[in-house]
């Protein structure tokens, strides 16, 4: 348990409910738990990645000289991972360049959105896959269809080679997984709805051109399975990664039998003949992956864009439990299981919606709180399971300049974040270099530090609830305490106790108060709201 001062709190606490600051660290609830780590992000305007603490203060820094990354990891052996459309490169963690790859002059096209590291070194990236008209009418795409190109997307992996070369080892496509009711004589006519494993090829989702317009890509290594989102249906897919590429562009072969179809897709069974528009759980959602640990474990988890429930103007985060059995996934009347969200989030976060029109992520941590990543706003938020927001930081930096507190941020939107945990394999060996914030001032990151600069684990066993309270206070600890006193965040003491493992705040107005708890000589201070 932290020992935290009086005057740290009461300063905290007043700021909590009062503060002015527009960049870093903008809101942090010392008295909710938070997935402790340090979080990754960058601005897709700025070419540096900054490494923080839970306080904002930065811990490493890495400047990519003018390539600005869409994406980054920090790999299991310390490396860092960044791409963007047409560049990628690793580097070590004094930033020195250890690979690098030009998409388009060295394998012919540029990525999309996302690249995926895989535990055996390689690369997964998607890639636009084009066709012209030509190219669908003779797959049986109906002739009404007037554009000149139709855009799919593919899924390829890249096998590093030397310093700035790779060879292409896999390869999955949309177009070999696509079925039609329009043209009889083609090998990929039949029923929509009876063929869920396959992608209408004429369904109508107002984007004639840019079909799928898939945005993320994660891995699976205990199933051997990849997710995919796909923006402009409104669904997310699961297919198998064990197939060759000729059996990945076949509907047999690899673990689960069913070569490169779809072994479950789910947010839109309107696609697929199964529902309406009404039945649509997803919307042009981004970020689909699995949960690696912690409560969710193995349940997948999406940002969703589009408006959620009655609330057009809101974006909406689920945890999904697709509930498969050793990879393989159930339906029902045709349908892909579940039929609704695991759980749920569209609240909003320091009195405004949480909502992303485009781009955006969230990541489910080892705590069960979730991250997310709203992009124009360039803010980072951490939500508990109950829907509490426990810490929020809007990104300092647009176009190589750091944003000064109290600016109105700008340029700052940032395309992912991610948060690892203090002890993730990476970060073994590695030194850390905290050089304080990255704005100019930060009052709550200095209270941040402050609060945990002292450790006392005198109160360790203690428990106090409920919290919030409407009435008397429980303390649970290992004999009576000394002294009980309540003080109002103007720091004016308004109940005291003596002898005692409870208080009454009934005859208190709503708000949040500190309550100072002593015994034996020790005494520790606890943020309480009365309801």
């Amino acid at each position: 348990m932290k020992k935290i001062t009086f005057v740290a709190l009461l300063i905290g606490l007043v700021q909590l409910a009062y503060t002015q600051e527009t960049v870093g660290l903008v809101f942090d609830d010392v008295n909710l738990e938070k997935s402790n780590g340090y979080t990754l992000f960058n601005a897709l305007s700025d070419d540096r990645v900054f490494l923080i603490n839970n306080c904002g203060e930065a811990v490493k820094q890495w400047d990519f000289s003018g390539q600005i990354s869409t994406n980054f990891y920090i790999l299991e052996n310390g490396n860092i991972l960044q791409s963007n459309r047409f560049n990628a490169d690793i580097r070590d963690w004094n930033n020195n360049i250890l690979w690098s790859i030009d998409f388009f002059n060295d394998l012919g096209f540029s990525i999309h959105h996302d690249i995926e590291p895989l535990p055996n070194g390689n690369f997964l990236v998607l890639v636009r896959d084009t066709y012209t008209n030509a190219e669908m009418i003779a797959q049986g795409k109906d002739t009404s269809f007037q554009e000149a190109i139709f855009a799919l997307d593919k899924i390829v992996e890249i096998q590093p080679v030397g310093t700035n070369s790779a060879n292409i080892v896999w390869e999955w496509k949309f177009f070999d997984h696509m079925v039609q009711e329009f043209d009889s004589s083609k090998p990929n006519f039949g029923s929509v709805a009876n063929n869920p494993q396959l992608l209408h090829m004429d369904y109508d989702n107002n984007n004639p051109v840019d079909y799928t317009h898939t945005n993320s890509v994660d891995y699976n290594e205990d199933l051997d399975q990849i997710i995919i989102s796909a923006r402009h249906t409104h669904e997310i897919y699961i297919i198998d990664h064990s197939t060759t590429t000729a059996e990945a562009a076949s509907h047999s072969g690899g673990i689960y039998g069913k070569g490169g179809d779809f072994l479950w897709r789910w947010g839109n069974p309107e696609v697929y003949d199964k529902g309406t528009i009404n039945d649509r759980k997803l919307g042009s959602q981004h970020d689909a992956k699995w949960i690696p640990d912690g409560p969710h474990e193995g349940k997948i988890s999406a940002f969703s864009n589009d408006g959620y429930g009655t609330d057009l103007t809101a974006s909406s985060i689920h945890i999904i439990d697709q509930n498969d059995t050793n990879g393989v996934y159930s339906l029902s009347a045709g349908e892909f299981l579940p039929n609704d969200y695991f759980w749920s989030y569209d609240g909003t976060i320091m009195g405004e919606v949480m909502q992303g029109s485009s781009r955006c992520g969230m990541q489910i941590m080892s705590n069960g709180n979730a991250l997310i990543n709203e992009t124009d706003k360039g803010r980072i938020s951490e939500v508990d399971g109950s829907g509490n927001v426990v810490w929020v930081y809007i990104i300092p930096i647009a176009d190589g300049s750091n944003i000064n507190q109290f600016e109105d941020p700008d340029g700052n939107s940032a395309f992912r974040a991610h948060r690892y945990p203090e002890n993730y394999v990476g970060f073994t060996g590695l030194s850390f270099n905290n050089t304080g914030i990255i704005e100019n001032v930060n009052s709550i990151s200095e209270n941040c530090s402050n609060l945990l600069s002292v450790e006392d684990t005198f109160f360790n066993d203690l428990s106090v609830y409920p919290n919030p309270t409407n009435g008397i206070l429980h303390f649970d600890f290992n004999k009576p305490l000394d002294q009980i006193e309540v003080y109002s965040i103007t720091g004016k003491m308004v109940l005291g106790k003596t002898n005692s493992d409870f208080i009454n705040l009934e005859s208190l107005a709503k708000g949040m108060y500190m309550v100072k708890i002593s015994t034996d000589s020790n005494s520790e201070f606890i943020k309480v709201l009365k309801n």
